[in-house]
């Protein structure tokens, strides 16, 4: 096995182990009461902004790696994830959660089409890139269906916020 097949496989591994509590937390939305779906949705995206966070770092951590004119593109892809994740937590306090989530999945979306993301993976393999469309898909269902939670008219969870 080659050392490129080992790295991508440990890079799988740890998106889906990481990926994984958020569909679990996403998919107990929908099986619990409403109480306790209300904190669960708290939590999700707290999860979700931690995931944030963790991309952040991890990517910021490749600006040293390589002193190549890639530095100042790793610096601003890097923050795109902490500026998610913080204005989300600041429309879901200040507004209400519905707010935050749908900021986050818009972000998570168009970030998956913006083009200097699309030149640094495209330096990579095609395995890579799948990779990352497949989490990126991933991330967009679980915000969907938490978005979808707080807007339900059935049992309407964002009157607490009125």
């Amino acid at each position: 096995m080659k050392d490129h097949d080992v790295l991508f496989r440990s890079i799988q591994g740890i998106a889906y182990i990481s990926v994984g509590p958020l569909i679990l937390l996403t998919a107990s939305l929908w099986f619990t009461d409403d109480e306790t779906a209300y904190i669960l949705a708290h939590l999700t995206q707290i999860y979700f902004s931690v995931l944030m966070f963790f991309l952040c770092g991890s990517i910021w951590t490749f600006r040293d790696y390589d002193n190549s004119h890639y530095k100042s593109r790793i610096i601003i892809i890097s923050l795109i994830p902490f500026s998610v994740a913080v204005t989300g937590a600041f429309f879901s306090f200040f507004i209400n959660p519905a707010w935050g989530i749908l900021l986050m999945l818009v972000s998570t979306f168009t970030t998956r089409h913006l083009k200097i993301i699309n030149s640094m993976i495209s330096l990579f393999d095609d395995s890579y890139s799948n990779l990352f469309d497949k989490i990126s898909i991933i991330l967009c269902i679980c915000l969907v269906l938490i978005f979808t939670y707080w807007v339900n008219p059935y049992t309407y969870p964002l009157e607490i916020y009125n």
